[in-house]
Order: C-alpha cells, then sequence, then structure tokens
C-alpha cells in the first residue's frame, strides 16, 4: 500500500478555510501505486482536515486524476457570518429640510421638529452576535459581532431600558446632534432686544418677536427665529437660522449657522452657513460662505463675494452700472485665501530648508568641528531649525492635501434665471472666468477644465 505522504502534500490556505492536495516528486514516478479510501482518510486525519471534506475529490483521485487537474481542492470550510448591526427608528422627523416639489413654498424651506414631554422619539434594535464558521480542521471560528448604535441619550431626553426607546423630558425641539439625541426648550424674547435682556447665550432654541439691534450678540446650542431684522448683530446657531425681514449689517452685522439659514435679504452684512442659504430677495454688497446651496430665486446677487460648494441659484448677477460682483464655486472663497496663504508659507519653508542644507553640508565639511565649540553650536542650531521646519512642512502639506479632497467644483452648477451681468467673476476652483457683457438665462458650470455657459 502506498505512503500517501511521500506522494501528496496537502497546504491549508491562511485563514484555514480551503485544503489542496499536491502531488510531489515521487507521485510522478509512482502513479501506478493502489490508493485506497481508508489510506486516503487515515492520510487526512494525520493532516488534521476533519471538516467540510469533498468526499467526490477524493473518489477521483483514488480512481486517478491527470496532472492538469492538480491542485485538487480537498475540504472546504464554512465561513462564520457576522451579526447584523444596530439600528434605530425614529418615531419623528429630525429632518428640518422640506422636500421641493411643484406646490412647494419658497418661505417653507425649514421646519423645526416639535415633541411634548414624555413623547418617544426613536427606539433602536441591538445588534445580532452572528453565526460561527468551521476551518477545515474543525476548529470553530468566532463570527463578528454586529455594532451596538451609536445614539445615546442627551439633554431632556431619557432612553428606557424596558422598550430599548428615548423619550422627552420636556417639551421643545428636538434634533441629533453628534451622536446624541437632545430635545432644546425655547427661550423666547417677545419683542425687539433690549438692554433688559442684553446678549443670549442659550443651550436650546431661541425665539425673538422682533429686532436684534446694533451690538448684540445671540448664540444658542439650537436654532435661532427672528420675526424682525437684524442689524449689525452677530447671531450664531448650532441648528439653523430664520430671519422673516433680512440683514442690514453695515459691514459689522454677521450670521453664523452649523445648519441652514432661511432671511429676507442680505444688505452689508456676513454670513457663514454649513448647509442651505435661502434668501427670498437680493444679497447686496455682502460676503457670504455657503456650504451647499445657495437659493436666491427672486432677487439678485450684486456687490460683494459669495462663494457655495454645490450650487448658486439666482435670479440676477451684478447689475446695470456692472457693480463688481464675485461668485465662487465647489469651495468657500476663505479656504482658497487660506490655501494661498499655506502655498505661499510651503515655499518659504522649502527655500529655508534648502539654505539650511546647504549650510547644514558646508559646515559637516569642517575638519574637527568637534573641536571648535562655535561651529558645533552652530551645526546643532542647524539641525534644531531643520527638523523644525521638516516638522512645519508635513503639517502644510497634509493641510494642503485636506483642501484637495474638499474641493467639489466640478459638481458645482451656478443657474441664473434673469441677466448676468458684466464686471462679474465666477470661479470654480483654480478656474475663472470675468463676464464682460450681459447674458440672460444661462447656466455655468466647469467642464474639461473650462468653465462653460449654456442658456436655459
Amino acid at each position: 500500500m502506498a505512503d500517501l505522504s511521500q506522494l501528496f502534500k496537502i497546504i491549508t490556505s491562511k485563514d484555514a478555510m480551503v485544503a489542496e492536495l499536491h502531488f510531489t516528486d515521487e507521485y510522478l514516478v509512482n502513479r501506478d501505486k493502489e490508493i485506497t479510501m481508508n489510506s486516503f482518510q487515515d492520510f487526512l486525519a494525520k493532516n488534521n482536515i476533519n471538516f467540510g471534506i469533498i468526499h467526490d475529490h477524493i473518489e477521483q483521485i483514488i480512481s486517478g486524476v491527470s496532472l492538469d487537474d492538480f491542485p485538487i481542492i480537498l475540504a472546504q470550510g464554512e465561513a462564520p457570518t457576522p451579526g447584523h448591526d444596530g439600528k434605530i427608528n425614529y418615531k419623528i422627523n429630525f429632518n428640518p429640510t422640506v422636500e421641493k416639489n411643484d406646490s412647494w413654498n419658497f418661505r417653507e424651506v425649514m421646519r423645526i421638529p416639535s415633541v411634548n414631554k414624555d413623547e418617544k422619539l426613536a427606539t433602536v434594535s441591538l445588534p445580532t452576535e452572528g453565526i460561527p464558521g468551521t476551518s477545515v480542521s474543525g476548529s470553530i471560528i468566532p463570527a463578528k459581532p454586529g455594532k451596538p448604535v451609536q445614539i445615546k441619550a442627551g439633554k431632556n431626553v431619557r432612553f428606557s431600558q424596558e422598550d430599548l426607546s428615548f423619550y422627552s423630558n420636556s417639551i421643545g425641539q428636538a434634533n441629533v446632534q453628534a451622536n446624541y439625541i437632545h430635545v432644546h426648550p425655547v427661550y423666547e424674547v417677545t419683542s425687539t432686544l433690549t438692554m433688559k435682556e442684553g446678549n443670549i447665550d442659550f443651550i436650546g432654541n431661541i425665539v425673538i418677536k422682533g429686532d436684534v439691534p446694533s451690538g448684540y450678540t445671540i448664540t444658542a446650542g439650537g436654532d435661532v427665529k427672528i420675526f424682525g431684522m437684524v442689524e449689525a448683530a452677530t447671531i450664531i446657531a448650532h441648528g439653523s437660522i430664520y430671519v422673516a425681514e433680512g440683514l442690514s449689517g453695515l459691514q459689522k452685522g454677521s450670521i453664523i449657522a452649523d445648519e441652514s439659514i432661511q432671511i429676507g435679504y442680505v444688505n452689508q452684512g456676513n454670513v457663514r452657513v454649513g448647509k442651505n442659504l435661502y434668501v427670498e430677495n437680493s444679497i447686496l454688497h455682502s460676503e457670504c460662505v455657503v456650504g451647499s446651496e445657495l437659493i436666491c430665486q427672486r432677487g439678485s446677487i450684486i456687490g460683494g463675494r459669495v462663494s457655495a460648494k454645490n450650487l448658486v441659484q439666482v435670479k440676477h448677477v451684478g447689475n446695470y452700472m456692472n457693480t463688481k460682483t464675485e461668485i465662487i464655486l465647489g469651495q468657500s472663497h476663505l479656504k482658497i485665501q487660506e490655501l494661498e496663504k499655506l502655498e505661499l508659507e510651503k515655499k518659504e519653508i522649502q527655500d529655508t530648508l534648502a539654505k539650511l542644507t546647504i549650510i547644514g553640508e558646508k559646515l559637516s565639511q569642517v575638519p574637527n568641528i568637534n573641536s571648535n565649540p562655535k561651529l558645533l553650536s552652530t551645526l546643532q542650531k542647524q539641525k534644531v531649525s531643520y527638523n523644525k521646519n521638516t516638522e512645519l512642512l508635513k503639517n502644510i502639506m497634509e493641510r494642503l492635501d485636506s483642501f484637495s479632497n474638499d474641493s467639489q467644483e466640478r459638481h458645482a452648477k451656478l443657474t441664473i434665471t434673469g441677466n448676468l451681468f458684466g464686471n462679474t467673476i465666477i470661479t470654480f476652483g483654480k478656474y475663472k472666468r470675468v463676464i464682460t457683457e450681459s447674458y440672460k438665462q444661462v447656466e455655468l458650470e466647469l467642464l474639461r477644465n473650462e468653465i462653460y455657459m449654456r442658456s436655459i
């Protein structure tokens, strides 16, 4: 009877899920030796192959196979089935955005979720453990368990272990921020803001049923709703901001929101918004930085500078007097300015490193430099300065890489439903186009490294 260990060798994959049979040189000269099922099973056992054995393949080997059939799979393990991740089922609509359909009302762009005390906000399902697998040796391979839901109870919210649900502890507006469900109570001012209230810094939502005069600062952990106008004041919200009238900023007023802003008009103001900016009328001589979309359907953008990552939709850009107006698509113009500053700093550091390299090479060639304390001190300072500038250059390069990954100019679009006037500068990333004459109803986007304009 043949000694199978001399004729064959078994190779098991790294994950122990597949066992393959390979022939040896001895097999080439002893192919006529008898192989029985019992001897082959003993051979498998000696090689610790105990699970997932493919018997049909073994019978083929015993009957005789050609050399071209090798390697032959002898056994296959059973892979583990990973567990399912936990899920969360929201019982209320946390999305403040109103769907834009044919009957969409321009004034209805944000819907702040409101809840009552003890109202159920969400229910979670627990992750599953998964099903273990088995290797070809018969060893149990543990399954990767599912991940639990990374949502926790925040301000004025409790979690019930009995039904795995979140409940509100108070009346207010609910939102999800940084993996926490919060319910923000509302701070309300029933008239125009005065010295009686002073500056407001509140963790929840703020409602002003009047104006916000110059000099005041309002900071909200949730949303801000102002029924009047904002002068040269500062409004900051980690949620969204609604201003019924508008911002007359006198180049000092600022409105900053992490989410979206809806406002009547912006005049000589500064606006920073993480998502969308909706302006009912016009933007005049202002600086606006928009994280996603700027919609100004019925008004104009005249003077100043605005930037939006994804879309600018406006009726008119510029005016008949050819007031200089800048529109930047794909990236914030503040980031572009910072990018230019970083490029300048990079060049300065590279020039410094080149000079330090020359100094280091010259000092290293000085004979017996260890006996010259002054030159030795200079060499040590050169090394410290070189390492410091190398680290600075590394940090700048990382920041430049993050800017290139953040740019969206190839997916951005400028839509003008009315007039595009001359002396308008339109920028998509590093590509710029100066408009010298007037156009009507046009759309601009970046195609094949050129700013392309077409009629709509």
